[in-house]
């Protein structure tokens, strides 16, 4: 009867520990999917937020490490020595869910500036230098031609009539080598990609400088980071140069000076302002060359391999630049001037301090006693790294910080994208901290008490990121591709659309030629379109409903189309609405005939 009770108990426990890891797991699930609404037969698993699920968790876990007794207790020390056999594994499992995350989530969709911008360029590379002529600029009698026929993205280049990408070269790159190979699609997979490699490599560079678990348990919460969910989702730069970045930390940390060298060349083509972080690149490239062979030989040895690389993607931007906008320190955002100042400092700082604190939570302050607790613990406590190390991550996230400081200052919380390749340095430092303290703790107790820790951020941050709509992107950017087609389908070849959100998606989904009202002059509306009127070209107004305020306040004083108090041709898209106005129909519209304005659904119906 004993025995027969024991192995009751013992199953008991194991099964409340089942349910209790299934709670946790859910939990996360409910963060990132804003809920869970599950019928399986007559069983109906609903649940809006997390927090019900995690508490679950969290109690079933502690019945069952209670109910389970010293074979409970054993059983969580034998996990703890033997977590470095199961962290790679968790690590990738959290770099695959990055992937599926961007992949599911993501948008598709060429239309923001930036998104544009990338996507168009890489077109651009795959059939020779990124340069586009438009020949209506050259024969326009405004000013500023070039610049109002330049879509978002996008400026005049050095000779007449020819449009250059804004953005640098390092992203649509790679995605123009991902669309020779797989198809022009495939650009939207790179960044998904990319982001499953910097969790993983945050993970390889915990390995290297702490330890396994607290590479794990950093890569865990760099892959459910709000900022990094967001961008993840989205063709753009931010998760890339963080993935290079790290690339370069990792090889510098692995003693491999040449893999660094080309993690911090892409990064160097991906964000050129990024260049001074390779200064604390190379220095632990010095320092883990010199702390393992001990001859400055072998540290100038790895310098020069660091260097090489890094010097031939300096030697291609500054070729570029002279081609593309005429001088070698030119680059497509214009002059530093107009990009940095001082005065921009001390708003950035307390904006991206509070956007740190609001979602990534004061843990990550954590970071900045690495040092401290080196000096202190590194002989009682397994996994912190050495007070050098911790220095230099340190010095790579301040760099990073100043690079930002002083540039242009931004009122939305997503720009803390742009401290993004500092963010995993600070976690790792943070968890390797931990993970240190916890190594004194009873040995039944380390593992329950860093996988609590870690899926309680975790989760947390999952649901931060969609409070902050990351995963409603893919519907919020649709409106794009909703316009661009809307335009293939129902205006003529020779329209011509004057707009500035939508300048960019106009040309990739709709093969129309915009114009950027907001280079126009604010004087010169009629003349612009009683111009394209006389030359054959359509003129029409493309604006997203935010966008018509803006629109009447250019051009109100000097033009009557700027009223817009006619009804639009047609308005598409959700939940922006993007509005199709055409300056013919005002007349009409004035003199009582009626104009209709298509809505929602526009396949398969006229607009006129």
């Amino acid at each position: 009867m004993p025995d027969s009770l024991s192995r009751t108990a013992s199953s008991f426990w194991r099964i409340l520990a089942f349910l209790g890891t299934t709670a946790l797991a859910l939990a996360a699930i409910a963060a990132a999917a804003g809920g869970v609404d599950w019928r399986l037969g007559s069983l109906h698993l609903r649940a809006h937020t997390p927090w019900r699920l995690l508490a679950a968790g969290v109690g079933l876990t502690g019945a069952a490490l209670w109910l389970g007794g010293a074979r409970a207790r054993a059983s969580l020390a034998r996990t703890w020595h033997v977590r470095e056999k199961y962290a790679g594994r968790i690590a990738a499992a959290a770099a695959v869910a990055a992937a599926v995350a961007g992949i599911v989530k993501g948008t598709e969709v060429a239309g923001g500036a930036d998104s544009y911008g990338y996507v168009s360029q890489a077109m651009l590379w795959l059939k020779g230098l990124p340069l586009q002529t438009d020949p209506l600029a050259a024969t326009v009698p405004w000013p500023r031609a070039e610049w109002t026929f330049s879509p978002l993205g996008y400026r005049p280049g050095v000779d007449r009539a020819v449009i250059v990408p804004t953005y640098p070269p390092g992203l649509p790159l790679a995605m123009a080598v991902v669309a020779g190979l797989i198809g022009s699609e495939a650009v939207y997979i790179l960044v998904p990609a990319l982001g499953a490699a910097a969790v993983w490599l945050t993970y390889r560079l915990g390995r290297c400088i702490a330890d396994a678990a607290s590479g794990a348990a950093a890569a865990i919460l760099l892959a459910s980071s709000p900022v990094f969910l967001y961008q993840i989702v989205q063709p753009m730069s931010d998760v890339p140069v963080t993935a290079w970045w790290l690339l370069a930390l990792w090889g510098a940390a692995d003693g491999r000076p040449f893999a660094a060298g080309v993690g911090a060349a892409a990064a160097l083509l991906t964000r050129p302002n990024l260049a001074p972080v390779a200064v604390p690149v190379l220095a632990a490239v010095l320092w883990h060359t010199y702390s393992r062979h001990r001859t400055y030989g072998a540290a100038l040895r790895s310098a020069a391999a660091f260097a090489l690389p890094l010097a031939a993607a300096a030697a291609f931007l500054a070729w570029l630049n002279n081609r593309l906008y005429g001088s070698p320190f030119e680059s497509g955002y214009g002059a530093p001037s107009e990009l940095f100042a001082l005065g921009n400092v001390a708003a950035n700082a307390g904006r991206y301090a509070r956007w740190l604190m609001e979602t990534q939570t004061p843990a990550l302050l954590l970071a900045l006693a690495a040092p401290i607790a080196a000096r202190l613990w590194r002989r009682r406590a397994s996994g912190i790294p050495s007070q050098a190390q911790a220095w230099l991550g340190l010095a790579f996230a301040a760099v990073v910080v100043a690079c930002y400081l002083p540039y242009s200052s931004f009122e939305e919380w997503w720009y803390l994208r742009f401290l993004l390749p500092a963010i995993p340095i600070l976690l790792l430092l943070s968890t390797s901290l931990f993970v240190g303290l916890v190594s004194a703790a009873p040995r039944a107790a380390r593992a329950p008490v860093v996988a609590a820790v870690v899926a309680l951020l975790a989760t947390h941050y999952v649901a931060v990121a969609a409070d902050r709509h990351a995963f409603d992107l893919r519907l919020l950017e649709s409106r794009y591709r909703d316009a661009g087609k809307f335009a293939a389908q129902w205006l003529p070849g020779s329209a011509v659309l004057l707009s500035v959100q939508e300048s960019g998606a106009l040309r990739m989904y709709g093969s129309r030629t915009t114009l950027r009202f907001d280079q126009l002059d604010p004087d010169g509306l009629d003349a612009a379109v009683a111009f394209l009127d006389r030359t054959g070209n359509r003129p029409y107004f493309v604006l997203e409903v935010w966008e018509e305020a803006q629109f009447r306040n250019r051009f109100a004083r000097s033009s009557s189309l700027a009223l817009l108090d006619w009804p639009p041709m047609a308005e598409v898209g959700a939940p922006v609405k993007v509005r199709f106005y055409d300056p013919r129909d005002r007349a009409r519209f004035l003199a009582g005939e009626p104009v209709s304005t298509v809505r929602d659904e526009i396949q398969g119906r006229d607009p006129r």
